[in-house]
């Protein structure tokens, strides 16, 4: 494994947990939503 394979291995990795970080947080919120906004409206 040469530098620059190492270094598109680290993009990849730090792009997944980017995104399941954003993923992670955007179902924290829905779940927010849902389990206490969406009740006072019923």
């Amino acid at each position: 494994m040469d530098e620059k394979d190492r270094q598109d291995g680290a993009i990849v990795g730090s792009e997944a947990v980017k995104w399941s970080a954003i993923v992670i947080i955007v179902g924290a919120v829905l779940y927010f939503l849902a389990r206490y906004v969406m009740p006072l409206f019923y």
